[in-house]
Order: structure tokens, then sequence, then C-alpha cells
């Protein structure tokens, strides 16, 4: 199963790449084939999946689900896997 991620737009590479910066600060180059518009822009963010770009997202609508993600990591347990 494929889940969609919301990821930084960095910088666009041409019309059909741009560099991007996950959650975890891992940058990544998606492409954007199956993006329909032409309105990114450093600092948008945008929904990926399986490394196309489908959708630009709100900001603050991603900045409430990566806080949501960030809460539920789990603690890291001495000794043990985090």
């Amino acid at each position: 199963m494929c889940v969609s991620r919301f990821y930084r737009v960095l910088r666009l590479e041409g019309l059909e790449r741009v560099e991007v910066e996950d959650v975890n600060h891992v940058v990544s180059v998606a492409s954007l084939l199956a993006y329909e518009d032409t309105d990114l822009s450093p600092g948008d963010w945008v929904s990926v999946l399986s490394g196309y770009v489908i959708d630009r997202v709100d900001a603050l609508e991603a900045s409430s689900v990566i806080d949501e993600i960030r809460r539920s990591r789990p603690t890291a347990v001495p000794g043990g896997v985090s």
C-alpha cells in the first residue's frame, strides 16, 4: 500500500521535478508529471504519493498534520529501538 506524505518544496528543477524536504528533514526529488497546476514555489507544502506530487497542501493543514505526526511518535526506550 502506498501512503502519501507531506513535503515542503525547497526548489523547482525545471518543469518536471521539484526538490522537497519531509518532516524528518530528509531531502529528495519528486516528479511533477502527475501535478496539473504550475503554481508551486519554494516553501509550499505538497502531498507526494510514490514519488509524484499530487496536490498542493494548505500550510496550516500541513502544520497541523506534522504536529500530530510528531506527537504520535513513540519515545525512545533506553536500550531499545525508538
